[in-house]
């Protein structure tokens, strides 16, 4: 009996193997290899598991340094700690106009592989498309970039500027292991540079991939952690304190998350509002087409800020993030706190705002304290890079806008800023909102045509800054 089980096991397995097993991951690897070469480099990029923390980018950079190095590029890497690095090249040029940086950064975020459709680490191909931790946010941009530069490489041209590939650890948790390393170590490897590019907007698309406009970040909102606390008398939960610490945080909290914005509506914004205005129909064309006038109008200003990422164009947020208090369910605490993170809009002054924060909470013993705060100026739109990118965008789809963006989220350009470099955020691949929602979240992936058009955007580009004339 035990024999002939094993034996009728066995001729199942061996029906069942060719099906389900061999050919499903022969024909994956035999796919990526007849892709192009961003399409197999990012694939082996993607199943290298940089998840910060803890990050282990080195084993990132040593990846996208060996790639430099094979196709004549020198490649240095530095550690910025234990098994965390930067990978630093150069491709020259005359020398006769300033250097452009291509900035990514090699760590990604959490992801949990029984949340994905597809292995978060496999670097799979379905559907056209290129399925991986990191394949938008920014594997995918950074392996855009370094193909462009390989490109003129290759291509012999001669170019007025240099070309320098800086891949960072560390962006995901602040950058200060990454980009704030290097800037505070290496700033004098980029004394000679002017325009950086790294990530940010993306080409808008509608659901059905109509494109809507390019969208180029010139601008980020500025951080500020707040921590609210409040102090009070403990007691047993027998006997109900009116004013203790949990109530009084939780009714300063309340009239804090009611009370309304105040609009703040940035040249730039104004700007960017009305261009994409041609997109739209009815009472949303007549709500982008004037922005300060729509938001005195109640209707028009629930259009605006109904959408989460336009919206936040136009006013500083908080969100309440943290709220912790108590040890034990029948006893009042002495303590609780509330932490808070606050985007603010470029020119919004950090200590008012959180001065602005403790009016609304309407209640002085309530503590409140900074717990980061990062300051992001803002890069002019005024400039032959954001002019190169309009002239590319012209000759590919005449008409379409390209417009400057402030984003509500936090990148590593602000450290470079600090440096005097004009830094855009810019992702030359279209996205439509089902895309955008898997930065950060599950089944994150990039076509495999967006991936190629993203590389020939950039390289037309680099060629129109930096080809003589």
């Amino acid at each position: 009996m035990r024999k002939n089980s094993r034996q009728i096991l066995l001729l199942f397995t061996a029906l069942c193997m060719p099906v389900f097993c061999g050919p499903a991951r022969a024909a994956s690897d035999a796919d990526i290899k007849a892709q192009t070469e961003a399409v197999q480099m990012l694939s082996e990029y993607l199943k290298i598991d940089t998840t910060n923390p803890p990050g282990n980018e080195r084993l990132g950079a040593e990846y996208l340094a060996g790639i430099l190095r094979k196709n004549g590029l020198e490649a240095e890497i530095f550690d910025t700690t234990p098994n965390r690095s930067c990978v630093y090249a150069r491709l020259k040029g005359t020398g006769k106009k300033k250097a452009i940086v291509l900035l990514n950064h090699i760590d990604v975020v959490p992801a949990r592989a029984e949340d994905w459709k597809y292995p978060p680490f496999g670097g799979e191909i379905h559907n056209g498309e290129l399925w991986g931790r990191g394949a938008l946010d920014m594997k995918g941009m950074g392996i855009i970039e370094l193909e462009a530069m390989l490109r003129l490489k290759r291509s012999g041209v001669k170019l007025d500027r240099d070309i320098i590939f800086l891949a960072t650890p560390d962006e995901e948790v602040g950058g200060d292991k990454g980009a704030k390393w290097f800037k505070d170590n290496k700033a004098d490897l980029l004394k000679d540079a002017e325009f950086l590019l790294n990530e940010g907007f993306h080409i808008d698309t509608d659901k059905d991939g109509k494109i809507l406009y390019w969208g180029v970040n010139v601008a980020e909102k500025s951080l500020l952690w707040l921590k609210v606390t409040a102090k009070g008398d403990a007691g047993h939960a027998s006997m109900p304190i009116a004013d203790s610490a949990p109530n009084r945080l939780v009714r300063g909290l309340t009239r804090l998350i009611d009370a309304a914005p105040n609009p703040i509506i940035l040249p730039m914004v104004q700007e960017y509002f009305a261009k994409i205005s041609v997109n739209e129909t009815g009472k949303t064309k007549e709500a982008y087409a004037d922005v300060k006038k729509a938001m005195d109008n109640p209707e028009l200003r629930e259009i605006l800020l109904k959408d989460k990422m336009k919206g936040s164009m136009l006013i500083n947020t908080v969100s309440l993030t943290v709220l912790k208090s108590g040890y034990k369910t029948n006893v009042i605490p002495a303590e609780a706190y509330a932490e808070l993170d606050c985007r603010l809009l470029p020119g919004t002054d950090h200590a008012k705002f959180a001065e602005e924060v403790k009016a609304k909470l309407a209640d002085p013993s309530l503590e409140v304290t900074v717990i980061e705060s990062e300051l992001a100026t803002p890069s002019s739109p005024d400039t032959e890079l954001f002019a190169a990118i309009k002239a590319v965008a012209q000759e590919e789809k005449p008409g379409v806008p390209v417009v400057p963006v402030v984003v509500q989220w936090f990148t590593d350009s602000h450290w470079f800023r600090e440096l005097g470099l004009t830094a855009y955020g810019w992702e030359p691949v279209e996205q439509d909102p089902e895309h955008i929602a898997s930065v950060h979240g599950k089944n994150e992936r990039v076509s495999l045509k967006g991936l190629e058009d993203g590389a020939n955007r950039i390289e037309k580009v680099l060629l129109k800054l930096s080809k003589p004339q």
